[in-house]
């Protein structure tokens, strides 16, 4: 019995290890910070910090970060904003993962990498009114308040002179869909 009971407290303590691991993953790094930005624990972030699965970042009034994942997908967080990485999954090998990430408040501009090239399904961004899905491209998110928030595809579009694959956005409120294929138009998500 006594071996029966060991054994399963080296289960216990080995599956806890290993959740506690996995919760410090790195996912990414701040390439770019300025001013007052801090995680959900109140750690104060700067160039160089790294980011792990599950981050919260919070950039206050007159700050900015730009934040380069794993993948080479670029979020640049403005000023008064909040942002989580709620999911993210990625094999560099395949170039095969998932991104998923909410943005409480404010602006985030995000250029797509390899994840979303390999399909467009696995980059997904919440916000208070909605979600967005991206494909291969660059756009903005703005979220004023828990009722409102906008979205705009900066590009690239269909007559691109890089021969990039267009951008597509797939906007929606839970009831609606909409796609943006045009750099420069916008979808308002109202709740």
């Amino acid at each position: 019995m006594s071996k029966l009971r060991t054994l399963f407290y080296t289960i216990i303590v080995f599956m806890i290890s290993q959740s506690y691991c996995l919760s410090l993953e790195i996912i990414g790094v701040i390439s770019a910070g300025i001013g007052d930005i801090s995680n959900q624990k109140n750690e104060k972030l700067s160039t160089g910090s790294k980011i792990y699965f599950g981050d919260t970042i919070i950039v206050k009034e007159k700050s900015n970060a730009q934040i380069l994942l794993l993948d080479e997908t670029a979020l640049t967080v403005g000023e008064k904003s909040e942002l989580t990485i709620d999911d993210f999954i990625y094999d560099p090998k395949s170039k095969v993962g998932k991104i998923v990430s909410n943005i409480k408040i404010g602006t985030v501009r995000i250029i797509t990498g390899e994840i979303s090239k390999q399909n467009p399904d696995n980059l997904k961004v919440n916000v208070p009114t909605g979600s967005i899905g991206a494909r291969g491209t660059e756009f903005a998110v703005f979220t004023e308040s828990d009722e409102k928030s906008t979205v705009v595809l900066l590009g690239p579009g269909k007559e691109n002179t890089l021969g990039m694959i267009p951008g597509i956005l797939n906007v929606s409120d839970g009831f609606n869909n909409i796609n943006i294929t045009t750099p420069g138009f916008q979808s308002v998500v109202f709740k």
